[in-house]
């Protein structure tokens, strides 16, 4: 927890070095986020077992805007290890995502994605399982210069592979950050 305060508070710092001019309306991007997911799991005994649905997440992306409405952007999602009772799930999400943004000012942008999803769900004792499904999120941007911008996401990752009572979707709330070049 303390890396990832210390991780937090550099990128932030480096990011309020820059200018606070307009961002550029196209051209190549790359990002990196984290965040909180949560999986829908479900104990398979009553009473109970302890389940642990959330997970700390991450991700790198990059991607190309061609306009101030489009991007189309390349990621991959480390969307942590969940628990139930002894057994532990990790899943990751390699993606390719088209975004559609909603201008509000010159500064601040809404946007919505909707992308495949490659998904790799490994279990403790179990080989890799892999699924393909839909990404879809809803997230605002803001630039804080001509190259760096703040983001934060809502992202519904689905179809993701089930084993027992693991779910098969898994929900991302995220904040990152993007250098435009």
């Amino acid at each position: 927890m303390k890396k990832q305060i210390i991780a937090i508070t550099t990128t932030f710092a480096c990011l309020t070095a820059g200018g606070l001019a307009q961002a550029a309306d196209e051209g190549f991007y790359v990002g990196g986020d984290i965040g909180r997911s949560s999986n829908n799991l479900k104990s398979p005994t009553k009473p109970s077992v302890g389940i642990d649905k959330t997970a700390t997440n991450w991700g790198v992306h990059g991607g190309y805007q061609f306009n101030k409405y489009f991007a189309t952007e390349l990621g991959v999602t480390r969307l942590g290890s969940t628990h139930i009772g002894s057994g532990e799930s990790t899943s990751t999400s390699y993606s390719l995502d088209a975004i559609g943004r909603l201008p509000l000012t010159d500064k601040f942008a809404l946007y919505g994605r909707l992308g495949a999803a490659h998904h790799e769900r490994s279990y403790s004792g179990f080989d890799k399982n892999h699924g393909v499904g839909f990404k879809t999120g809803l997230g605002a941007e803001y630039a804080l210069g001509s190259n760096w911008a703040l983001r934060t996401e809502l992202t519904r990752f689905n179809n993701m592979p089930t084993q027992g009572t693991y779910g098969n979707a898994s929900n991302v709330l995220s904040m990152g950050v993007n250098y435009r070049f």
